[in-house]
């Protein structure tokens, strides 16, 4: 079919119905973004097309999405200059993000990107750049306000249950299941990923600007890799081909099931690409602990913390002001990773809290709605506001702007700039 004909028959097809692409089609591009693309919103979207490197991963994401037959290009310029779409969903590597935004910008197309927006502050500049030079929406699904308690955290500071803010203290605890798997993949190098500070924490400070209302200004980091890497007891080329399997911790079979297997494995043979890699390898450079200070235009004061070998997965989050303090605490479960590390008695901690205390007051518990879905009910609905509303709709309140998402890149970027230099490093600074 000659190239103007499909063009025109695929959109007709789907006439009045936003057509996206959906570019990386990995395990979070495939459940995020395809899957639901292509059956949640009837009359709203259609997923026409995909897009990966990758040609074994994009058949099994394709079979996975059900839609074998679906277009599927190795090459994002060929796909921009042969298939009529409105919008791309981007779940590439972080440091392929702004590449794809800004190619898709300059095509008219709309560019929807997972989080983060990009692995340092010269990308946010240059698709700051891009986006007002072509007039082009581009947005990304930082779905951590989506949260039930993270949105009544939010509710809470805005009706001034404590009054005024002076201090907020974040602390990100990262399991030996769920934290070594950022050390097994593609995430482990910074170059990739930006480190934790930026592709973990980005959700933590897109959450954090959107409660405090500010900019960030003046940042001082300080971190390291001190678990993982070459200090581990054992070194392996990969869990599946290791001969300290039988004795390391850390071993995981990623690959005993089908999908996995279809997904992953079988593409491993296209480009090398493992999941498995050991956790102690020498050549792995980002930091699995840091603290991060740092202040606000407004005056409030964050100290931040991340930790990815900690016995527990949670997060304990308290806000301080002058009428009081807002505490929230979670632990989480994370055996539906696949590892062997467990934590006898765990069990007992699991759950939510949310806690209000003010002075001649008390102690009053907040409740949590309860809702389901991924990521504790946030990415259905985060979903909802981007594929089925949007921006500026009063119902999408929660969605975060191509400004919000370069904010929170800003300060992981400049706590990776102070890390490296020892120095403080003014946050805006780095968007000149």
């Amino acid at each position: 079919m000659a190239k103007a004909a499909k063009k025109a028959v695929i959109g007709k097809a789907r006439k009045g119905i936003t057509r996206y692409v959906l570019a990386g089609c990995g395990g979070r591009g495939t459940s995020m973004f395809g899957v639901p693309l292509s059956k949640d919103f009837p009359g709203k979207t259609s997923l026409v097309g995909l897009f990966d490197w990758n040609t074994k991963r994009m058949a099994a994401s394709a079979r996975m999405i059900g839609d074998p037959a679906l277009p599927q290009y190795a090459d994002f310029d060929k796909m921009l200059d042969e298939l009529d779409f409105d919008a791309v969903a981007i779940a590439t590597r972080d440091c392929s993000h702004a590449d794809y935004i800004v190619r898709a910008l300059r095509a008219g197309k709309t560019a929807i990107c997972e989080k983060p927006l990009c692995v340092s502050a010269e990308q946010c500049r240059q698709i700051v750049r891009v986006q007002k030079e072509t007039g082009g929406v581009a947005l990304v699904t930082h779905n951590a306000r989506y949260g039930p308690a993270d949105t009544k955290i939010y509710e809470l500071l805005r009706e001034g249950a404590i009054g005024t803010i002076h201090t907020i203290s974040f602390a990100e605890m990262l399991d030996r299941r769920h934290g070594a798997d950022y050390f097994r993949r593609w995430h482990r190098n910074k170059s990739n990923s930006g480190g934790l500070l930026i592709h973990k924490a980005s959700h933590h400070f897109d959450q954090l600007n959107w409660w405090a209302r500010g900019k960030a200004e003046w940042l001082v980091a300080d971190g390291g890799l001190r678990f993982y890497g070459a200090r581990g007891p054992y070194h392996g080329p990969r869990c599946s081909a290791c001969p300290h399997a039988a004795r390391c911790a850390f071993y995981v079979d990623l690959f005993k099931n089908d999908k996995t297997r279809s997904l992953y494995k079988d593409a491993e043979s296209e480009d090398g690409y493992v999941r498995d890699g050991c956790v102690f390898d020498p050549g792995i450079d980002i930091e699995d602990y840091a603290s991060v200070l740092y202040r606000y235009d407004n005056g409030i004061q964050v100290n931040y913390s991340l930790h990815a070998f900690s016995p527990i997965e949670g997060q304990i989050i308290s806000f301080e002001g002058t009428d009081g303090r807002l505490e929230y605490t979670t632990f989480a479960d994370t055996r539906w990773l696949t590892a062997n590390i467990v934590v006898p008695g765990y069990e007992q901690l699991l759950g939510e809290s949310l806690r209000l205390i003010r002075p001649g007051k008390g102690v009053e518990r907040i409740e949590i709605p309860k809702v389901e879905g991924g990521h504790g009910g946030a990415d259905p609905q985060t979903r909802e506001d981007f594929f089925a509303r949007k921006p500026g709709d009063p119902k999408a309140w929660r969605m975060a702007t191509l400004e919000d998402a370069v904010q929170a890149v800003l300060v992981g970027a400049a706590a990776n700039v102070s890390l490296a230099t020892g120095r403080p490093v003014n946050v805006q600074e780095l968007l000149k």
